[in-house]
This record gives C-alpha cells, sequence and structure tokens, in this order.
C-alpha cells in the first residue's frame, strides 16, 4: 500500500530535480494526463510524447519559472495523491503558491492517469491563458 506513495514521491523528487529520464520512466506508455480548464494547454495528453510536450510548453510558457512545493504525500492501493503549492511567473502574473492535489492513478507500479485538482480554476486559467 505503501508504494504508491512511494512511487509519487519518486515522481516529485524526479520534477524537483527536473531529471527527465526518472520521469518517463514513471510514466506508462499509454498515460492519459488531464489538463482541466480552458488556457493554452488545457486538454488530456495521451502517451509519453505528448505528455512531454506538455512539460516542454509549460516550462516555455513560464520560463522555466513553475517549481513545486511537496508539502504531503498520501497513497492507497490504486492512487496517490500529492498536496502541493505550485509557484511560477507569466508575463507579469504569479501562481503565487497556488494550492494543488496532484493526483495519480497507478497500474502496476507505473501511472498511467494524472489529474491536477486546483484550489483556484479561474487563477490558473489566467495565468496560463
Amino acid at each position: 500500500m505503501g508504494s504508491n506513495a512511494e512511487l509519487v514521491r519518486r515522481f516529485s523528487d524526479a520534477q524537483q530535480r527536473s531529471d527527465p529520464a526518472v520521469l518517463m520512466d514513471l510514466l506508462a506508455d499509454d498515460v492519459v494526463w488531464h489538463v482541466p480548464g480552458r488556457n493554452l494547454l488545457s486538454r488530456d495528453y495521451v502517451g509519453k510524447a505528448e505528455v512531454a510536450v506538455f512539460w516542454g510548453r509549460a516550462r516555455e510558457l513560464s520560463g522555466g519559472t513553475v517549481r513545486i512545493e511537496l508539502i504531503e504525500v498520501l497513497g492507497g492501493d490504486t492512487f496517490g495523491i500529492a498536496l502541493v503549492r505550485v509557484f511560477g511567473e507569466r508575463e507579469g502574473r504569479s501562481l503565487g503558491g497556488q494550492f494543488q492535489a496532484f493526483t495519480y492513478r497507478i497500474d502496476n507500479g507505473k501511472i498511467a492517469e494524472f489529474w491536477f485538482m486546483v484550489q483556484d480554476r479561474y487563477a490558473v486559467d489566467a495565468f496560463w491563458s
């Protein structure tokens, strides 16, 4: 049971270190990455290559300023959740520690599906629009 929480921790650590090899290794080949809202990044990304495109676009739009502060990790049999604060700067706008729950569905030790659950959908949309 704790292994899903451990996987989420490893993924979060790799995000903070910007370690694409570890990030890709932890994703299922047919991963589905759900990006909600109505902004430049909003859509479902299917497969590792599309998820890499999403990460690259987010980095490009934010000038590489997005960083995640991990608060807590929860893990169950099927899901893992990272409670985080997200910081970033873009065109004079700031995410300023937006509270989010990164929600992962884990299958066979790989991230099969991902959702962003956000504190303020409108603020996130405004930042990425």
